[in-house]
């Protein structure tokens, strides 16, 4: 397994009206195969639960992607990667539309 020591977080996320999407893309910047695990946390309960937990392979130049239906109000995307050339975008979404305010750039990410 690689080592995942880039990790990232959106932080808590309030769901949008009309969401029926979460999606996470993972774009690799680099001249090599790199990993990134995601994982999805249902903030309604205490303490939070994963729903969701998946590990990518990464083709140099090249992006992986996932879709995750909600059916909880707040939620955090967690990304793992083993280097920093992986970049990350998390979109809420309803059907092909991002949705203001469920957006977090790879800027936006907190270091945790």
């Amino acid at each position: 397994m690689a080592n995942l020591r880039y990790k990232y977080t959106t932080g808590p996320i309030s769901v949008s009206e009309n969401i029926n999407n979460i999606r996470v893309l993972l774009l690799n910047n680099g001249t090599k195969v790199h990993f990134a695990k995601v994982r999805i946390l249902n903030l309604d309960e205490t303490p939070k639960k994963q729903v969701f937990n998946e590990l990518f392979t990464i083709n140099p130049q090249s992006q992986a992607k996932t879709e995750y239906i909600p059916t909880f109000n707040t939620f955090e995307v967690q990304v793992l990667s083993d280097s920093k050339v992986v970049y990350i975008w998390v979109g809420g979404r309803s059907g092909n539309e991002n949705l203001a305010g469920n957006i977090v750039l790879h800027k936006d990410l907190i270091i945790f």
